[in-house]
C-alpha cells in the first residue's frame, strides 16, 4: 500500500500527480491520460469501442464543467455504476450522446461491459495479491493489470472464489485498488485508510465499506447502526 502517514498527521500537497503511489501501487500520470485521449479514433464508434466497454464506479470528485453526465445503473448490493470505456491508463465515461451515436440500447451496452469485465477478471484469476499490515491490521491488496480491480465488487461469485470462506471487509479507494481486511478489523481505521488513499488519486472513489460473509457481498452498516443506537 502507499507509504501512508499515521492518523492525525496533516497531508502535504503534491506538486503533481505521480505514476507511483508507493509500495507497488501505481496510477497514470496526467500526461499519460492526455496522450491516451489524444490517441482515440476520431469516430468513437461501437465497432471501435465495444470490446473496451467496462462498468466503472463514478469518481469522488465532480466532473469538469461541460462534461456530459455518465449513464449509470444501480447494481447489488446498492451501488451506482457507470458505463465506461477502457482507454489504457484511464477510463472514459459513456454519456447519452455517445450511446445515441451507436444506435445501441443501454442495457445491451451495459451487458457487453459486464461480459468484458468477467473475461478480464477470469484471465487474472491466479494473479497473486499483495499482503501488508497497517497499524497491526493485516490487509490483502489487489491491483489488476487491466486497471479495474474495483470491478471485482460487481462479481460476487468471483469475490468468494478469491477470498475464500473467511469473513472480510472490502474497500476500493481507487478504481484499480481493492483492499481486504479481517471482518473484525477496526472500521475507523479501514475508513481512514480508504479516504486517505482515495483523496490522493484525482479519480479516487467514494464507496462504502463492504462485507463479504458466506460468499455474499453487502454494504457494512454496523457503524451506522451504532450511531442510530446512540440517538434518543
Amino acid at each position: 500500500m502507499p507509504a501512508m502517514k499515521r492518523r492525525g498527521q496533516k497531508s502535504q500537497p503534491d506538486v503533481q500527480l505521480a505514476v507511483s503511489y508507493g509500495n507497488g501501487i501505481v496510477g497514470p500520470s496526467r500526461e499519460q491520460v492526455r496522450s491516451a485521449m489524444e490517441a482515440l479514433p476520431q469516430e468513437l464508434s461501437w465497432e471501435e469501442l465495444g470490446d473496451q466497454l467496462r462498468p466503472v464506479f463514478v469518481r469522488r470528485r465532480p466532473l469538469p464543467p461541460g462534461v456530459e453526465r455518465p449513464l449509470t445503473r444501480m447494481l447489488p448490493p446498492g451501488v451506482e455504476v457507470a458505463l465506461g470505456v477502457d482507454i489504457g491508463p484511464a477510463f472514459m465515461y459513456v454519456g447519452s450522446g455517445m450511446l445515441e451515436s451507436w444506435s445501441v440500447a443501454f442495457d445491451h451496452a451495459f451487458d457487453r461491459a459486464m461480459d468484458n469485465l468477467r473475461n478480464e477478471v477470469n484471465a487474472e484469476r491466479y494473479l497473486e495479491m499483495e499482503y501488508e499490515t497497517f497499524e497491526d491490521v493485516p490487509f490483502w491488496w489487489y491491483q489488476s493489470s487491466g486497471g479495474l480491480a474495483s470491478g471485482l465488487l460487481l462479481l460476487e461469485k468471483e469475490l468468494a472464489l478469491r477470498y475464500g470462506p473467511e469473513p472480510r471487509l472490502l474497500v476500493a479507494p481507487m478504481r484499480n485498488l481493492l483492499l481486504a481486511a479481517p471482518f473484525d478489523a477496526d472500521r475507523e481505521l479501514v475508513m481512514w485508510l480508504r479516504d486517505e488513499i482515495s483523496h490522493e488519486d484525482p479519480n479516487g472513489l467514494d464507496l462504502p465499506i463492504f462485507a463479504l460473509l458466506d460468499g455474499k457481498l453487502s454494504i457494512d452498516t454496523r457503524g451506522q447502526e451504532a450511531s442510530r443506537g446512540m440517538v434518543h
